[in-house]
């Protein structure tokens, strides 16, 4: 074919379309390569920090706190990678940490409640001490003795039916109750005599003076008590999905233990006394015969008397699933915290379930009419998991990720919220 100017202008063209195509190629290519090693730096880089507070209490001059933590902010103790570790803190009245100690022994661990008595303080939870145990979810009872200044003094361990956990303790004069459970590990079948709802008293050099238990079942376990006179009243669960409420001597010996049908999974979370009567909060399975998918929970309040009885109960609902985690007294108002939740179908994949919770806060009389209610909604989530009543209004401490409460809606922290008596927010720390 003879060459024309008019082809040559045309092939030039082409080449000069394609040399762009070709740039245009490469750098997309470059791109995409920077945004898949950014990615991965970012993945690696940027981990969730994780500070809970299971519960608090309150000192002459300031707050205990105990839960878990990875550390990862932490100006007392090291950063823990790959496994949580127990934490300890003891906080100022104007919330600044003044020590705050882990437990560095085993894989995970955690505190769920903590005292303070005249030697220094005692702190219960749970730990792993083997990769059996991590593999299996399972822990060993831990109670670890401080002194005043954070020290550990000493440390137990206690292992039973193959997982075992310390929830609630108790001071006396001579020594100190722990309850909690202890039952059969994953995958395992049958019962532990011995298992089940744990109650344990010790005296302070961690000797052990009488224990008991309850129903040896794969899921009775206790998660709260108080003394009253004479008496343990304890609550939690004596099977799935069946609420408990038990009371015992101060020497171990079972006065009662009686069911409620029918709770979430983890039964009843918390007891206060008010008057001659008794009030237990935690959550109330609406549609028992769904799916577990489908399972509507409220957050529920009974009213017991001293032999077990239920003289009366209420419910709230907001969302599919609601729990009450702790109730306090103030006066003749009965004031209850815990969470909604539900699935957030964007963060969820078909391996696991993310869910989203919003702390709440509810108050009653006696009667258990309602008074006042309010609802943190931020865009992270946010978990109330204690509550301490103050002379003008209310100190809720949990955890949260909402910036709107400190956080970054990635990095789990411990905080702690002020409310009025009407239960608006005041602030947060």
């Amino acid at each position: 074919m003879k060459k024309t100017k008019k082809n040559v202008v045309d092939t030039k063209r082409m080449v000069k379309w394609l040399r762009i195509i070709i740039i245009l190629c490469i750098t997309i290519i470059a791109i995409e390569i920077g945004y898949i090693g950014l990615s991965y730096y970012n993945r690696t880089k940027s981990i969730i920090y994780t500070d809970t507070l299971n519960s608090f209490k309150e000192t002459s001059d300031g707050y205990l706190v105990v839960g878990n933590s990875d550390f990862k902010n932490s100006k007392f103790n090291d950063y823990e990678k790959k496994y949580k570790k127990a934490k300890f803190a003891k906080y100022n009245n104007d919330f600044e940490i003044e020590f705050e100690s882990a437990y560095t022994k085993g894989y995970s661990s955690y505190f769920s409640d903590i005292i303070e008595y005249s030697d220094g303080f005692i702190a219960v939870g749970g730990a792993q001490y083997n990769k059996e145990q991590v593999k299996d979810n399972a822990t060993d009872g831990l109670i670890v003795l401080y002194d005043k200044k954070g020290k550990q003094v000493k440390t137990k361990s206690v292992q039973i039916a193959g997982d075992t956990t310390f929830n609630k303790v108790l001071l006396l004069d001579d020594g100190f109750i722990v309850v909690g459970q202890s039952i059969l590990q994953n995958m395992v079948i049958g019962t532990d005599p011995d298992g089940g709802a744990l109650i344990i008293k010790y005296n302070f050099d961690l000797k052990e003076e009488w224990r008991a238990n309850f129903g040896g079942s794969k899921s009775a376990t206790f998660n709260d008590a108080i003394i009253d006179k004479d008496y343990i009243y304890l609550v939690g669960k004596d099977a799935t999905r069946y609420g408990m409420i038990a009371k015992y001597t101060l020497s171990g010996e079972r006065v009662y233990a009686k069911t409620y049908e029918y709770t979430d999974t983890v039964g009843f979370s918390s007891i206060v006394k008010v008057g001659n009567n008794f009030f237990v909060a935690g959550s109330k399975t609406i549609n028992i015969d769904a799916k577990d998918t489908d399972k509507v929970t409220e957050g529920l309040i009974l009213k017991y008397n001293s032999d077990g009885e239920v003289l009366d109960e209420v419910t709230f609902s907001r969302n599919n699933a609601l729990r009450f985690n702790k109730i306090v007294s103030d006066g003749n108002d009965l004031i209850v915290v815990g969470h909604t939740y539900k699935k957030d179908e964007e963060k969820s994949t078909d391996t696991y379930n993310y869910l989203d919770y919003r702390g709440i806060i509810v108050k009653y009389n006696t009667n258990l009419e309602k008074i006042s209610n309010n609802k943190e909604n931020g865009a992270g989530i946010d978990y109330f998991s204690d509550i301490l009543v103050t002379s003008d209004g209310y100190l809720v401490g949990g955890a949260s990720s909402s910036k709107e409460l400190g956080s970054n809606n990635k990095d789990y922290r411990t905080y702690f919220l002020k409310y009025s008596k009407d239960l608006e927010r005041e602030s947060y720390k």
